[in-house]
């Protein structure tokens, strides 16, 4: 990424903007992360299942609100999110299992009227193990990211447009990429 100037600001400060711009962005009224850990235990097929592997699929986890009541704080309100974390553990056998393990969880957030929570699941792991009874119990950890956020207008002090810089030329591959001969005796 090309360097932004005019960067920080030197002792003597910044020079007085050119310009005072609106622009619409979502801005964030309140965050915050969160690791939550949810346990599932199901029965292994007939046959039984040592297992190999556990595997989380982010991309088809969700995270969603599910309630918003009022904390007794105004415009703070305690936020349910419902979190579907899909899995799948696959046996020694080459048998694959997909599971999903439902959870909820609840932050108080700063929430005025106008803006909309969100969750967001950001990384997670999987493991699993065989039980005696024959169950297979698997643990998922998920980091959350819990938000607020709303679209505003924001009034900014700016120095004009950005103007990106010449893109750099790709270098030529080496020819050749490695000497043609070796080397002779000295």
């Amino acid at each position: 990424m090309a360097t932004i100037t005019p960067g920080p600001c030197p002792s003597t400060g910044c020079p007085a903007p050119t310009e005072i711009d609106c622009i619409i962005v979502d801005k964030v009224y309140d965050s915050c992360t969160q690791t939550i850990t949810a346990t599932q235990t199901f029965l292994a097929p007939t046959a039984g299942c040592p297992i190999s592997s556990c595997a989380l699929d982010l991309a088809t986890s969700t995270c969603t609100v599910g309630a918003i009541s009022p904390s007794g704080t105004p415009n703070y309100n305690n936020i349910t999110f419902v979190i579907a974390a899909n899995y799948s553990v696959t046996c020694t056998t080459g048998v694959t299992l997909p599971e999903t393990v439902d959870t909820t969880q609840t932050v108080t957030l700063y929430n005025p009227s106008g803006t909309t929570p969100s969750c967001v699941i950001l990384s997670g792991s999987c493991t699993c193990v065989n039980l005696p009874n024959g169950n297979i119990s698997c643990t998922i950890s998920l980091c959350l990211l819990f938000q607020v956020t709303a679209t505003v207008q924001l009034l900014v002090p700016t120095y004009g447009f950005c103007q990106p810089p010449t893109c750099s030329a790709v270098e030529p591959i080496p020819c050749p990429s490695s000497p043609l001969f070796p080397p002779q005796a000295p």
